[in-house]
């Protein structure tokens, strides 16, 4: 966690005190590049956030969208079907950091979620998009081993910091460039 602070505190914005906070702000740090909405894409989806806000800092976001585009890529030199990953975690403030802390043992009272430069994606299980644009949940264990390859590749070019969390099933990767 202290590597992870590092960074996201050099690389990030300030942390935001509230959802309510956030609110009032986001608009104006959407608008000076300081944070953009992270919505699903042909890489990834986005989970249902309970704890979080779907925002990154811009350097975050393509760091994400890299991490798809690279998957992918390995997902095809496998010949394996077309799957994308799941981002459990965004944005926090300070209060749902706080709220997190009492049902996840993982969580400490400062994140480097707090700015913007971090996130989860879960190696629990994969989406499927049906034809139709319905979402279908797999498990696809040699799948999940090319993302955690794909992560790790990235981790060696020094691109991000990770950390694999057994408990939530996630890897929580931090920008580090």
């Amino acid at each position: 966690n202290p590597v992870h602070l590092r960074f996201a505190r050099i690389h990030g914005i300030s942390p935001i005190k509230s959802g309510t906070a956030l609110q009032s702000q986001v608009e104006g740090l959407v608008k000076r590049d300081k944070l953009v909405r992270i919505d699903d894409t042909e890489y990834y989806v986005i989970d249902r956030l309970t704890h979080s806000h779907p925002y990154l800092v811009p350097e975050a976001a393509d760091l994400l969208e890299m991490i798809g585009k690279r998957f992918q890529k390995k997902l095809k030199e496998q010949h394996k079907e077309e799957y994308l990953f799941r981002v459990t975690s965004l944005l926090r403030t300070q209060e749902s950091q706080k709220k997190l802390r009492h049902s996840n043992q993982n969580a400490t009272g400062i994140s480097a979620h707090l700015y913007g430069t971090t996130f989860d994606i879960t190696y629990r299980s994969l989406v499927k998009k049906s034809f139709f644009g319905r979402e279908k949940v797999v498990r696809d264990g040699p799948a999940i081993s090319l993302l955690s390859e794909t992560i790790g590749e990235l981790r060696n070019e020094r691109r991000l910091l990770v950390v694999t969390e057994r408990k939530e099933a996630c890897f929580h990767i931090t920008m580090r460039n």
